[in-house]
């Protein structure tokens, strides 16, 4: 007897969000405050350890290089192995990493050691964020997709602004190994989350017959009631893999221009946004601001990339991503110019302004960070899905490392604070041209679908030509 044919796409457009994907999604949420937690806690402590460990500021460049060029690995290799053994899997993997890496991380004695904990922690972080923008864009419906992978996505900036609002008290009174240890305890809890409550790729489970009654169980959970056996054959209505590796695939004429400048948009958005997250506290304290002001500019970059994503997520189902995308990073190189005019007229006194331009300035960097995993995942077929989005955030730790670079090198000459945001200001107008360039965008979604009306089960992914 011939096998009913399903469609899974379809079946996860028309399920309803309330249930399995948010629970995925919230759960992911939980990690990934995790994961902006340890990405950010060098930054926090770096003050302290120039302090104890008696070193210029510009010798910490190669530790905070060090995760960096750990989220290189992690992100292409996790990410490729997303695709070969499944999501769950690779994900958990990630997530030992990084409780391993703080756990060694606050056993540091000196940079050296600590570079190659940061280094491990890195690999972690690395393949954290494209494994989670997969899993919730291949769980959630169509109509609220884009939204749910930017809540996943700010979780990273909202899990940095509690590290910082955590450290203003727990040094003092614990010292900086205790960001370590905390850094470490939390993954270790959502390792046995994850292993028990987080069900694998549905359309990772499609593409293996064998895995079949497994996703029957899984999509029966998703639609609240039992509608398949296992006997189905499951497919997803997506192109089949071209001849070749997944690599030569990302680059072939179907998939070079999505590829090429998703890269350029990953790089330097990342370039911006790391040389925030690891230099700030650093060069705030050196023009005279204490360690608790210092602290408080990072918590509020990080509050301001929690409305950059998730306001801007709801406005690209209104307008699209390019749209939005392109005007947020815009007025956030507006607000980073400023905030180097700023501190030269007005030093360390004018606090208020400050931080208002850093809210915003968090709204563009985090708020594009989020987007650009949103319209990767939204770029590729199943196939490449978890390779592509690995690899161009592989590709953005070049920015990464850069950013230390240029960080190190802004503390080693004492050059005016102002080069250091009108840098980044460029840097952030590169980003909006890449970013406006795709074809790939997410579109705005019809009146029917922001209305929740549930799609037919023969439904594709929409895309952008």
């Amino acid at each position: 007897m011939e096998k009913k044919v399903v469609e899974v796409t379809g079946v996860v457009d028309s399920a309803k969000f309330i249930g399995l994907p948010l629970g995925i999604t919230l759960l992911t949420i939980c990690i990934m405050l995790v994961d902006g937690f340890d990405l950010q806690t060098m930054s926090f402590v770096a003050p302290e350890l120039v302090h104890e460990w008696g070193v210029e500021r510009v010798y910490l460049t190669p530790v905070l290089t060090a995760s960096m060029i750990g989220m290189a690995l992690g992100s292409v290799v996790l990410g490729w192995l997303g695709d070969r053994i499944g999501r769950k899997r690779s994900y958990i993997v990630c997530i030992v990493f990084l409780g391993i890496g703080s756990l060694l991380s606050a056993h540091a004695t000196g940079l050296w050691d600590l570079f190659a904990w940061r280094f491990i922690t890195g690999i972690g972080l690395g393949g954290v964020t494209p494994l989670a923008a997969t899993f919730i864009s291949e769980w959630s419906p169509k109509r609220v997709r884009s939204v749910a992978v930017a809540c996943a996505i700010v979780a990273v900036p909202l899990g940095g602004m509690i590290g910082a609002a955590v450290s203003q008290w727990i040094i003092p009174a614990y010292g900086w190994r205790m960001i370590f240890y905390i850094g470490a305890a939390f993954p270790l809890f959502f390792f046995l989350a994850a292993m028990f409550l987080l069900p694998e790729s549905p359309k990772y489970l499609a593409q293996r017959p064998e895995l079949h009654p497994k996703l029957a169980v899984a999509l029966n959970r998703l639609l609240k009631r039992k509608e398949f056996d296992g006997t189905e054959r499951f497919m997803v209505d997506e192109p089949p893999p071209p001849p070749g590796n997944w690599f030569t695939t990302l680059l072939n004429a179907d998939y070079r221009r999505t590829t090429l400048l998703l890269w350029a948009a990953f790089a330097f958005n990342t370039l911006a946004l790391y040389s925030f997250v690891n230099f700030l506290p650093t060069v705030l304290t050196s023009i005279g601001m204490s360690r608790e002001t210092s602290l408080q500019g990072s918590m509020y970059l990080n509050f301001g990339g929690f409305f950059g994503a998730v306001g801007g997520a709801v406005f690209i189902g209104y307008f699209g991503s390019r749209i939005v995308g392109s005007t947020l990073s815009t007025i956030g190189a507006i607000a980073t110019f400023f905030i180097g005019l700023t501190l030269v007229s007005a030093g360390a006194s004018d606090t208020v302004k400050l931080m208002l331009l850093l809210v915003v300035a968090g709204m563009a960097v985090n708020g594009m960070q989020a987007f650009v995993y949103a319209v990767g995942a939204h770029s590729y077929p199943t196939y490449i899905r978890a390779a592509g989005v690995g690899t161009a955030q592989t590709v953005s730790r070049v920015g990464g490392v850069l950013s230390s670079s240029i960080g190190g090198w802004f503390l080693a000459t004492n050059v005016p604070v102002s080069y250091f945001f009108g840098a980044i200001a460029v840097v952030m107008l590169v980003v909006v041209v890449s970013f406006f360039s795709l074809h790939t965008h997410i579109p705005p979604r019809s009146k029917s679908e922001r209305a929740g009306t549930p799609l037919p089960a023969t439904a594709q992914p929409e895309r952008q030509g």
